[in-house]
């Protein structure tokens, strides 16, 4: 059988006997880009060789695919062999080069209609509403709603939303009693091992809520379970879950923080600001998880264990460290920048950002207008010295995110900076169940490929030569 036909029998999936020279390729059910790439792939690997990225696009037929093939395998049998095989197939283009998009990890893979994220000129939407609209105008729990369910509540759905929040808050006992014996763990460890051991209360039937919406008890639960932990961990009474009060004004009572009008707004407002944006490597992480079949609670322990990276969300508390331990604005920042230096000439892509993230205009002004310690404003002084040095036109700011800001309010507000990620995290399981949800919805895996440039055509020695 020819390389080809057998070939396109296993991409199609399809009896090789049906396959014929004028067989249109785009014209098969399953054709799509994803097939293309598969093909090509294939195709690769039975020549020995690279083909150009664009070949398959300028191939319409089975039989113009076959004479390719015929012609490229005789042009390699009358080719004198290399020294080093490696030759065969030298290094694909990089990133910045040409044969590949400028930054390959950004490709599209799918459409969304959870959020629009345009990092270039400056835009953030969920569910088609500009952040601006909702800022001020809508509370945490109306953005869950929104991002979960798709539209915002009317006052009654989200009167019977908040009801069903607040009645899922309790952690059943079998949780709450691991989290005391593992409390002087890190706080991201306990985070996903908890959400990992709601899973196991669920199967037992040991959950009291098991009657509520999964993700809502998981939305609810995470604030009580970093809050027991760091109860737990300093010797006070494990904290209770207020029914009555808001989502943001129930994390500060666990707390044992003061909840006035004004702290409350902080906490809600960064909780709003980070729900959602767009796919970035946690809700990837979700996606392809749930793309498998696999769970909501496994979906979630993915997204944390994704989240809580250095590259990620982890690197905001460093930030805040910094900027406490620092006397000198300008010193803390060219440490800053010269980290971010460091992970620009260790990543291979680089994202331009005409625009600063829409987010951080409103978290700024919010820090500034709350009036706390001297030590606060010069965490303030510190972050705007990095983010003059790392202005958006030098290129990319890993360590200045929104994150940042959102870190230096909850240090104003007394959290310690082992939180910071927690906080995060319950900020962005909503964002995370939206896009659960959707990948369930779209039926079908995400299956990431990955482009060989190792040597190819390798020799064993000959037994002569042992």
């Amino acid at each position: 059988m020819h390389p080809v036909i057998s070939t396109l029998s296993r991409v199609f999936d399809m009896p090789s006997e049906f396959i014929g020279d004028e067989m249109k390729l785009r014209a098969v059910a399953s054709w799509d880009d994803l097939t293309a790439v598969e093909l090509q792939v294939h195709l690769e690997h039975e020549l020995g060789t690279t083909l150009d990225d664009h070949l398959i696009e300028r191939i319409e037929s089975v039989g113009q695919l076959r004479a390719f093939y015929d012609e490229r395998l005789a042009q390699l049998a009358g080719a004198k062999a290399p020294p080093d095989a490696s030759a065969i197939a030298p290094p694909l283009p990089g990133p910045g080069r040409p044969g590949l998009p400028e930054d390959a990890s950004e490709m599209v893979f799918g459409e969304t209609g959870i959020s629009e994220v345009d990092a270039v000129r400056g835009r953030l939407s969920y569910r088609g509403y500009p952040i601006e609209e909702l800022i001020g105008r809508v509370t945490f729990e109306e953005v869950v709603h929104l991002l979960i369910r798709g539209w915002l509540p009317d006052p009654d759905e989200l009167a019977g939303f908040r009801a069903r929040l607040a009645a899922a808050r309790e952690l059943p006992a079998m949780v709450a009693t691991n989290l005391v014996l593992n409390a002087g763990c890190s706080t991201s460890s306990v985070l996903r091992t908890a959400v990992s051991a709601l899973a196991v209360a669920a199967e037992a039937d040991a959950d009291p809520a098991a009657h509520i919406d999964l993700g809502e008890r998981i939305i609810a639960r995470i604030p009580t379970i970093f809050a027991t932990q760091q109860a737990a961990r300093s010797g006070r009474k494990l904290p209770r879950p207020e029914p009555e009060l808001s989502h943001a004004e129930n994390i500060l009572h666990m707390l044992g923080l003061p909840r006035d009008p004004e702290r409350v707004r902080l906490v809600d407002l960064c909780l709003v600001l980070q729900a959602e944006h767009g796919c970035n490597a946690s809700a990837f992480a979700a996606r392809v998880a749930a793309g498998t079949g696999a769970d909501t609670f496994a979906t979630m322990s993915v997204a944390l264990a994704t989240f809580t990276g250095p590259l990620h969300g982890g690197a905001a508390h460093q930030v805040i460290d910094l900027a406490r331990e620092e006397n000198n604005p300008n010193t803390a920042a060219a440490y800053l920048r010269g980290r971010v230096d460091q992970v620009r000439a260790a990543r291979a892509r680089q994202v331009s950002y005409a625009e600063e993230d829409p987010r951080v205009r409103p978290l700024r002004e919010a820090a500034r207008s709350f009036r706390g310690s001297p030590d606060d404003e010069h965490v303030l002084r510190v972050l705007d010295a990095v983010r003059t040095a790392a202005h958006p036109s030098k290129g990319p700011r890993p360590y200045l995110t929104v994150d940042c800001y959102a870190a230096a309010i909850y240090h104003m507000l007394g959290m310690p900076s082992d939180l910071f990620v927690p906080m995060f995290a319950a900020a962005r399981v909503p964002g995370w169940l939206a896009h659960v949800a959707e990948q369930r919805a779209q039926q079908g895996g995400i299956h990431p490929r990955l482009r060989y440039v190792g040597p190819r055509n390798l020799r064993l020695p000959s037994p002569e030569q042992n």
